[in-house]
């Protein structure tokens, strides 16, 4: 079934091609963007090719312009002699702010003033020689110009050194506006290039730039040192008066107060301070080790212990003479007494010797401990000595502390003083150096060479442009033309917008396949007519034909087998072809053996009677509004036996809707029903008029004829709506004047639309 419009609002409207849930993402139709993009592949080819051609109309017309340019290096080395810590950081970050202070001075008047004295204004002012005509035409174009202001509004004369002024103004702005300087990556390296028509004028100014650049340089580290010298100079002065006055002051005050200092620098009384406090220490160390070399030896003496050593004892050679009698005796005593028994005499006498030689070496041990008690008492006694001076001197060391501290304030300051005219002084004589002899911080690594090609106009980057801009043109309108293309263009979109199947397309046929087939007489009352008229009947095996046949399926289907089916053909618009589709239609039933009527009802324009029986005096006017008989205005085609009833001639136009919709129309196809199987009508357009919509009710079924891509969609969806009855009727719609050689490219959906060159081999 058929929606219709009263079973939803507005249900013809179709949003967006599919039904998807609220809240889901859109579809996006692929096919459809490819469809797009290959029907408007040629604006955008021709667009391409205009771009093209406008860029090859460029290049010939542009003036060739060259470039030169040499490269400068900012060797901020040099800076390391005066902070190396902080040049080290600045070429780690490669300090932007100093290059780009360097571009700045590049560009700076003085530099432009410099080349220009180089170069020469006139050089740099002359007319360039090499022009193309079309440059030349503005050129002279602007002169002429320029010569009729001054000769309807002349100016002031100029005095020579406006004149002068005037010129050299030209020749910075031309000096300006053709300047190039540019940073060569993240390095220290300027490239400085200058445009001109001539080749040999870019390269020569490029130099001259570079040039000019290192004399300001040196003129500005000149200036700069000169005027650092002129600044030490009088500082200098100050400072030496100033250190020769701290230092005699700090002499006076050391006169005044006795303080005498050593080769060192220091006070004669710490001196001598140190010196007793360093022999203090060595003397207490010296009692702290004669205390105890006695305390040791007078430990042995009272233990007894003749093997105990100590280091007088080893040395001493009684002690080691009587040590070595004491032990051969005792070894012999041990082997005469193990042989003649501890009582013989013998052993007795040697246990006496022994004895002795104990005695011997105890009484030497105790003269040594004498002499180590001689040597503590000594060293006591110079610690004490020691200990009495330590406190006299720091007595009088005290006593000269607020002295000190004066005289220390005396010397910082006479030292601050020698340092700064040291250090004034030694930059002062640098000064004097950098003077005699300026060094730059830049030079030329590379110089300008007269370049061999032009930088511009390229021919590759004109053609390139001039492509992509000419694409960019055609795909805008391309896309125009998608906008602006609002009629039907495939069978999916009636499909899809009016829920109404196509039942064909009809291919627009040209002039030259017409002619191809002579005149047919019509019949008594008719005439041959139009060849398009008869083009079903004469093209049977035509594409054209066999969407008609597909008409008259979809009809039988419709409608079944009832008796004498009223067929109303309607259009939205004028011109769209319904009369040719209806009168084709109809003769090609006629041919088939069908009773076949077709009815000219388009009372206001007859535009069907027009074609084929513009000589009939009566028609189905004078049926319905007179009364006259279907039998005398009834015409036939004699090659179909199509029987025609036509429009009639002295129609007035008023009123046609009330007769189409009046009994006297019903009464004429009931009439006609029970004598043929089809009734044909060929009705007015929807817009304009209000005929289709009175008549409806009469009719058992609409075929509606929209010409292919010319009706706009809304009009027809509108059109629908405003006749709901009409919509309820409509059995199918027919595209008419289709361009099969373009349908294809509107085919996103469904590919059956684009397949008629295959079909080619059925069609005849």
């Amino acid at each position: 079934m058929l929606q219709s419009p009263e079973s939803s609002s507005r249900g013809l409207r179709y949003e967006g091609g599919s039904h998807s849930e609220e809240g889901a993402l859109p579809n996006i139709d692929f096919a459809g963007i490819l469809a797009a993009v290959r029907r408007q592949v040629w604006p955008v080819l021709i667009g391409a090719c205009i771009g093209i051609g406008l860029g090859l109309v460029y290049y010939v017309s542009k003036t060739p312009v060259y470039y030169g340019s040499t490269q400068l290096l900012l060797d901020s080395k040099s800076k390391l002699n005066e902070d190396a810590a902080i040049t080290a950081l600045s070429e780690l970050g490669l300090d932007a702010g100093a290059v780009d202070s360097q571009v700045e001075v590049l560009k700076s008047i003085n530099v432009a003033l410099s080349v220009i004295n180089k170069i020469g204004i006139d050089r740099i002012l002359d007319d360039d020689q090499v022009q193309s005509p079309v440059a030349a035409a503005i050129t002279w174009l602007k002169n002429a110009a320029r010569s009729i202001k001054e000769f309807i509004l002349p100016r002031r004369q100029l005095t020579p050194q406006e004149l002068a002024d005037a010129r050299r103004d030209d020749a910075l702005l031309y000096l300006s506006n053709n300047l190039s300087i540019k940073r060569i990556a993240r390095t220290y390296i300027l490239d400085v290039g200058f445009f001109s028509t001539q080749a040999a004028k870019s390269a020569d100014i490029a130099n001259a730039f570079a040039q000019a650049y290192l004399d300001d340089q040196f003129g500005a580290n000149f200036d700069a040192t000169r005027r650092a010298t002129d600044w030490l100079e009088p500082r200098i002065q100050e400072l030496r008066k100033k250190a020769v006055a701290t230092d005699l002051a700090t002499q006076k005050f050391k006169g005044d107060k006795g303080l005498i200092a050593t080769a060192g620098g220091s006070l004669v009384n710490e001196q001598q301070l140190a010196e007793i406090n360093t022999q203090l220490v060595l003397a207490r160390s010296d009692v702290v080790r004669a205390d105890a070399k006695y305390g040791r030896i007078q430990s042995i003496i009272s233990s007894g212990q003749m093997d105990a050593a100590v280091s007088e004892a080893i040395d001493n050679p009684i002690i080691v003479e009587l040590r070595n009698k004491a032990t051969a005796a005792s070894k012999t005593e041990a082997e005469l007494a193990a042989k003649l028994g501890p009582t013989h005499y013998q052993v007795l006498r040697l246990r006496s010797d022994i004895a002795e030689y104990r005695r011997l070496i105890f009484s030497e041990l105790q003269r040594i401990a004498e002499s180590y008690k001689s040597e503590r008492d000594i060293a006591l006694a110079r610690q004490h000595a020691l200990e009495e001076q330590l406190t006299s001197q720091v007595s009088l060391t005290n006593l000269s502390n607020q002295d000190s501290v004066a005289l220390r304030e005396l010397e910082r300051e006479s030292d601050s003083y020698k340092n700064l005219y040291q250090t004034m002084l030694q930059r002062y004589q640098e000064s004097l150096q950098k003077q005699s002899f300026p060094v730059s911080e830049a030079r030329v690594i590379s110089p300008a060479m007269v370049p061999p090609l032009a930088s511009s106009p390229k021919l590759s980057l004109a053609v390139v442009m001039g492509a992509v801009l000419g694409l960019i043109g055609g795909a805008a309108y391309g896309g125009w033309r998608e906008l602006r293309d609002l009629g039907f263009r495939s069978s999916s979109q009636i499909r899809d917008l009016l829920r109404l199947d196509c039942i064909g397309v009809v291919p627009k046929v040209s002039a030259q396949q017409l002619s191809l087939v002579p005149s047919v007489p019509g019949g008594p009352g008719l005439v041959a007519g139009s060849q398009m008229m008869r083009y079903a009947t004469n093209h049977i095996l035509s594409p054209f034909a066999e969407t008609l046949r597909s008409a008259k399926v979809a009809v039988d289907f419709a409608l079944g087998d009832r008796q004498g089916k009223v067929i109303a053909f309607a259009s939205v618009l004028p011109t769209e072809g319904k009369s040719t589709i209806s009168k084709n239609f109809a003769s090609m039933l006629a041919h088939q053996g069908a009773r076949t009527v077709l009815i000219d009802a388009d009372l206001r324009h007859r535009g069907l009677s027009g074609d084929i029986a513009p000589e009939a005096q009566k028609g189905l006017y004078h049926v319905l509004a007179e009364g006259a008989s279907v039998a005398s205005v009834l015409l036939e085609e004699a090659e179909t036996g199509l029987r025609i009833i036509p429009a009639g001639s002295d129609v007035p136009n008023a009123h046609t809707s009330t007769l189409l919709s009046s009994a006297a129309m019903d009464n004429l196809l009931a009439d006609l029903r029970s004598k043929v199987d089809y009734i044909i009508l060929d009705l007015p357009p929807l817009g304009p008029v209000v005929d289709v919509r009175a008549s409806s009710k009469y009719f058992d079924g609409f075929l509606f004829v929209v010409e292919w891509g010319a009706t706009s969609r809304d009009l027809v969806v509108d059109a629908f709506e405003a006749n709901p009855q009409v919509y309820e009727k409509c059995i199918g719609v027919i595209l008419n004047k289709v361009d099969t050689l373009r349908l294809h490219f509107y085919t996103s959906k469904v590919p059956q639309d684009g397949l008629h060159k295959k079909y080619a081999a059925y069609y005849g």
